[in-house]
């Protein structure tokens, strides 16, 4: 016990928290297999409940009640979340930290040196997002590396598609190459959705005026240029492209009903829900059934 709050990751780990719930577990044990297949360790991490970003004096009553509680309980959820991971992976090495900070403070800290953080998610509405907020935005608030909201019930990666979100800004580099890494160590085919809205481009152009054939060849032509240096390192990789004209929620949405996971870039800056993630990426966390991968944008981290 690290009454602190700070923590200690072993270098080159995928970090998991847990809090004793059944999705936690899962998370867990997903998090296992993956750490497997990428030929890691995993760290299981544990600490207090988030409160709110302004949490009232019945919020501070509860906190004080969970901090008197960690001691006891928090061996408890890391010895059932080992026992889960170690079930389906006897050799994967593991090791177990329980924090005396929230959650949030907790998980972004351990973000510093993981390779990648994972939580059983918790519901994360617009609502959520706008007033309290909720464990996992709180978190992706502060996290440096890429953090998975997983749900659903599958517990071990399989061969259906990776799915990677671009916007073709030029800083998808993080998504992009998280997506192939994975697509490639799980010898699994990679979906790329790029969307754009047409609507938008006529409301800053006359619309008798474009040539819409020629703005739609200009958004493949930056896909290509944005996929074409990360499939040279990964050549085994299957990669399937696709360009829509629809709102980029809507387009990821339909095509994540058929893969495994979804990634996608977060915004810069700010500390709530839609500043952070802006709305595709907070849209897919409150309703995608499958697990999201939230990366930063390069620019965001040295």
């Amino acid at each position: 016990m690290d009454d602190t709050g700070s923590t200690h990751v072993p270098g080159n780990s995928i970090v998991v928290g847990v809090d004793g719930s059944l999705g936690a577990v899962g998370a867990a044990r997903w998090a296992g297999a993956l750490a497997g297949r990428l030929e890691v360790a995993l760290h299981i991490v544990t600490a207090t409940p988030y409160l709110g970003h302004n949490p009232s004096e019945l919020a501070m009553a509860a906190r004080a009640a969970a901090m008197a509680d960690h001691h006891e309980w928090a061996d408890r959820y890391l010895a059932a979340a080992l026992e889960a991971v170690h079930a389906d992976h006897p050799e994967l090495p593991v090791t177990t930290e329980s924090l005396a900070a929230s959650a949030d403070d907790a998980l972004a800290a351990a973000s510093q040196s993981a390779t990648l953080l994972v939580l059983g998610c918790d519901d994360v509405s617009a609502v959520g997002a706008l007033l309290l907020g909720s464990t996992t935005l709180a978190t992706l608030a502060g996290a440096r590396c890429p953090v998975v909201a997983w749900r659903g019930e599958a517990v071990m990666p399989s061969r259906r598609p990776i799915l990677v979100g671009v916007d073709g800004s030029g800083r998808d580099g993080g998504a992009l190459g998280l997506a192939f890494e994975l697509a490639d160590r799980l010898d699994a085919p990679l979906w790329v959705v790029h969307s754009w809205s047409l609507k938008g481009f006529a409301d800053k152009h006359r619309p008798m005026t474009v040539d819409w054939d020629a703005n739609t060849k200009e958004q493949w032509r930056r896909l290509n240029e944005l996929i074409e240096p990360w499939h040279q390192r990964h050549a085994r990789v299957d990669v399937t492209r696709i360009g829509e004209s629809a709102k980029a929620s809507h387009a990821l949405h339909i095509h994540a009903k058929f893969a495994q996971l979804v990634v996608v870039g977060r915004r810069h800056g700010g500390s709530h829900g839609q500043r952070i993630l802006g709305s595709t990426s907070l849209n897919l966390l409150h309703h995608c059934s499958v697990p999201v991968v939230v990366c930063p944008f390069d620019s965001e981290v040295e």
